[in-house]
Formats: C-alpha cells, sequence, structure tokens
C-alpha cells in the first residue's frame, strides 16, 4: 500500500476535479487558502451528482492503478471527508 502522503494526492486530485464540476464551480486549493473551508459544513454550498462523484472515484483509481485497500482508503475519504453534497435540496 502506497504512503497516507500519497493517497492524500490521489484524494486531493479527485477534490480538485470534484469541485471544479460541482455548482458552483469552485477551486478547492483557493477555498483552503482562503480559509472556507476552516467553516462548519463550508462544502454543502457545493452540488456535484452523487453518480459523478463515483465516476470520477473510478477514474482516479484506475489512472493510479490502485488496489483493493487504496481503494477503500480513498473511498472511506470521500464519502466521510468534504466532498461535494450528492443531492439537490428542492
Amino acid at each position: 500500500m502506497r504512503t497516507n502522503e500519497k493517497l492524500w494526492e490521489i484524494a486531493m486530485a479527485m477534490y480538485r476535479q470534484m469541485y471544479k464540476e460541482a455548482e458552483p464551480s469552485a477551486d478547492i486549493d483557493k477555498l483552503m487558502d482562503s480559509g472556507e473551508t476552516q467553516e462548519p459544513n463550508w462544502f454543502m454550498k457545493y452540488y456535484l451528482d452523487q453518480d459523478r462523484q463515483i465516476e470520477i472515484m473510478e477514474e482516479h483509481f484506475n489512472k493510479n492503478k490502485c488496489d483493493k485497500a487504496e481503494r477503500k482508503v480513498l473511498s472511506k475519504e470521500m464519502y466521510l471527508g468534504c466532498s461535494p453534497k450528492g443531492y439537490k435540496n428542492d
């Protein structure tokens, strides 16, 4: 299994793509630099369909040739971390 640092790089690449495609679109690095990500539930301001989020994760798993254990760690980060919300409020 890769180091935690390498897995974090993969997770950040996933977050970058998700927020780039989110509504509204955002640059996760700029959000982190501005301190917005320190606010409670900041990620709830952004939406990206859950199916698209799963597609992005699969793309990165395949691109990085992640094994089963790495996929589990990264999936847990995406589902329990700060991914955009996957549903729209009606």
